[in-house]
């Protein structure tokens, strides 16, 4: 076996001039013959104590990285939806200026009013509800949860409610389009009531009139919604087909 360099190693040492600290270099022949032209082993050097820093140092600025991905509270797709690039018109300037004295009077709500953004789809309900959110945050604790998907988490999984009623704000996105039932409808009523009980806004988005909330989500949902918010009226064209030329 040592004829293919098995186990066949050599040692010498060295000394950080940085640190001071002694480095162990290893020379390791490699196990099989290689072709012409490699190299026969390499030179393996220990960590001193600079190396260790550097490398603690970058994991550490990764690890941040990481966890602030994963504390944002919006999807990578619309961390970039602010009152800046929304697109204001005539159809909904007063919907976004209300949403605007929203953000500037926030920390002084005091019975949990929040706001039910309506209109079709494409008008920019979501947009501007996470312009909302992308204010107030860092400052507050805000959550994004996109009604269809918790639901369907919800069917399968425990899902922790706790964060959804502790939350500073809770944006529940497409409100209506679940698939209804009644056990969907008394867990957005414990979501929605939780909230309001502990005065604590949300905002929502629909695509539904406010005629139809009744009988789309049953009365005790509908009227916690429909009573406790401020009603913001989206109108205009399907701004992603315009976008596309449709």
């Amino acid at each position: 076996m040592s004829e293919y360099g098995l186990g066949r190693s050599y040692f010498r040492k060295s000394v950080c001039p940085d640190c001071g600290e002694e480095r162990r270099e290893r020379y390791i022949r490699h196990p099989f013959p290689l072709p012409a032209g490699f190299k026969k082993g390499e030179w393996l050097l220990s960590d001193c104590a600079c190396v260790r820093a550097a490398r603690r140092d970058t994991r550490s600025v990764l690890d941040n990285i990481l966890i602030e991905r994963s504390r944002h509270p919006l999807p990578v797709g619309l961390r970039s939806k602010t009152f800046k690039s929304f697109q204001v018109d005539e159809l909904n300037r007063s919907a976004v200026q209300a949403c605007e004295q929203f953000v500037r009077n926030f920390e002084k709500i005091t019975g949990g009013q929040g706001i039910l953004l309506l209109g079709r789809s494409g008008t920019g309900k979501t947009h501007l509800a996470c312009s909302i959110v992308n204010s107030l945050y860092p400052k507050y604790s805000v959550l994004f949860r996109h009604v269809p998907t918790l639901m369907e988490r919800m069917r399968y999984a425990n899902v922790d409610l706790e964060p959804l009623l502790a939350a500073d704000l809770l944006l529940l996105d497409d409100v209506g389009s679940e698939r209804i039932t009644g056990w969907t409808a008394e867990r957005l009523l414990i979501i929605v009531d939780g909230r309001l009980t502990s005065h604590k806004p949300t905002v929502f988005t629909t695509n539904f009139a406010t005629q139809d909330f009744e009988a789309r989500m049953g009365m005790r949902l509908a009227s916690r919604i429909l009573g406790s918010n401020l009603h913001l009226l989206l109108k205009g064209p399907d701004r992603r087909l315009v976008r596309h030329g449709l």
